[in-house]
């Protein structure tokens, strides 16, 4: 199986380094700076133990979307989600409906675009706690090593989820598939909505974003009004153990910048409109009301016009 990224961004470029470097082709769309600099000097991994180097065959490497040479047994979707409508557009009438769409992104509600450009291909959505930066172009830092869930979510199974989790697994990457992969969804959306929001303010790394009582008020705020979303959603499920799942990956995470901070950092839009900017609109829809997350989510695009 061939597999192509698009997005080659921290957690895009790790799996794709690591699954280069495990022996698959594969091929990576990207930024132009990133891109140029693998194609130069091949992509550089650096984690607690060891460095890894992974060289890609030039033609497999593109900054766009476009790329007539891209892998197509299965696409890896690791962009940020407000660039899934130019994705999907990109990929219309190019790919076949055998073809596996796994999207590997933060946020909720990202995969509706796909359903709607591709209604028979087997679309998978993937949730993961590893942690990764960009911290040049070229160069991948690792954090922290997590667990990869997925789940189908529309089309017909036909072989390509184990494939790429046999894929994933040769590479590192402890992944497995799952029934409840809504259930995952909603406790990675919970998660991002608490830390990555915070630590993006409060300009830290996500060990540092519960040192304040203050902000602990915050976090539980946020906390309960995305619960009682999730819940509406979800009615039969268990999120008893969110907050401790939240902890673990705060803690497992302490040394991480999370994207959104990196976003921020860089001038760049974040994705705060599929996190915090979800939980509003979603709870408006249902008369629950949300008022942290949506002054969360102002005061996050307040920030991204108005840089200091």
């Amino acid at each position: 199986m061939n597999l192509t990224v698009f997005g080659a961004g921290s957690i895009g470029s790790l799996f794709a380094g690591r699954i280069a470097h495990s022996g698959y082709e594969i091929s990576v769309v990207g930024r132009a700076p990133h891109i140029t600099e693998i194609i130069k000097n091949g992509l550089r991994i650096i984690e607690q133990k060891q460095e890894i180097l992974s060289h890609f065959h030039e033609k497999n490497l593109s900054t766009d979307f476009q790329h007539e040479t891209i892998s197509k047994d299965a696409i890896l979707i690791t962009t940020k989600a407000f660039d899934n409508r130019i994705v999907a557009n990109s990929l219309a009438n190019r790919i076949s409906e055998e073809n596996a769409i796994f999207i590997l992104q933060n946020g909720m509600g990202n995969e509706e675009i796909f359903q709607k450009t591709f209604p028979n291909n087997p679309i998978f959505r993937a949730v993961t706690t590893e942690a990764a930066e960009l911290i040049h172009p070229g160069i991948v830092r690792h954090i922290a090593f997590g667990k990869t869930s997925f789940g189908l979510i529309s089309g017909l199974e036909n072989g390509n989820g184990k494939k790429i989790q046999k894929i994933m697994n040769e590479s590192g990457f402890n992944t497995k598939k799952t029934s409840d992969i809504q259930l995952r969804m909603w406790q990675k959306l919970l998660t991002n909505a608490v830390i990555c929001p915070l630590a993006a303010i409060l300009h830290v790394p996500n060990g540092r974003i519960l040192e304040k009582p203050s902000i602990q008020r915050i976090y539980d705020a946020i906390l309960k009004e995305g619960l009682a979303l999730a819940q509406y959603n979800l009615p039969e499920a268990d999120f008893s153990t969110t907050n401790d799942f939240i902890l673990n990956v705060i803690e497992k995470t302490k040394d991480n910048r999370c994207s959104m901070l990196q976003d921020i950092e860089k001038g760049r839009r974040t994705e705060i409109d599929f996190l915090n900017g979800f939980i509003v609109r979603e709870s408006r829809k249902i008369g629950i009301k949300s008022p942290v997350n949506a002054a969360i989510a102002d005061l996050v695009r307040h920030i991204e016009k108005y840089p200091e």
